[in-house]
């Protein structure tokens, strides 16, 4: 199984956040060290940039997203026309940046990461 993070979870690994329950953070590490690839939206990756601009946590973005570009492990996904169309179909989840990464999720068959209770609570995908 491959995961997708959303941002919370993406930011909280990163720093190291008491936040992120430990057996979050041991999924995410068992998969990374078991061959299993973390996937990550762009649009996680444009929130994550909007979180570190607006200083509501302070983090280095920059060298967070060099060492997810530079380790193989991590791979940023794109939003594709494809993609698209299934946040077209996706209507049980109302904010349009949540449908994008639940429509990644379905489109690479990945289960997300998130602490967000809509998302974990619409039957749309397998979240953790």
């Amino acid at each position: 199984m491959n995961y997708i993070l959303d941002t919370h979870i993406l930011i909280w690994y990163f720093i190291g956040s008491k936040r992120l329950k430990k057996t979050i953070k041991d999924v995410i590490d068992t998969a990374l060290n078991n061959g299993k690839k973390v996937l990550i939206p762009t649009i996680v990756l444009a929130e994550a940039l909007d979180v570190a601009e607006k200083q509501k946590v302070v983090f280095d973005f920059k060298g967070m997203y060099q060492l997810i570009k530079n380790d193989d492990r991590f791979e940023i996904i794109g939003f594709s026309q494809v993609i698209f169309e299934e946040v077209m179909k996706l209507k049980t989840i109302p904010e349009i940046h949540d449908r994008i990464i639940v429509a990644c999720a379905k489109f690479y068959s990945a289960s997300i990461i998130t602490k967000d209770k809509i998302i974990r609570n619409s039957d749309e995908i397998n979240t953790l």
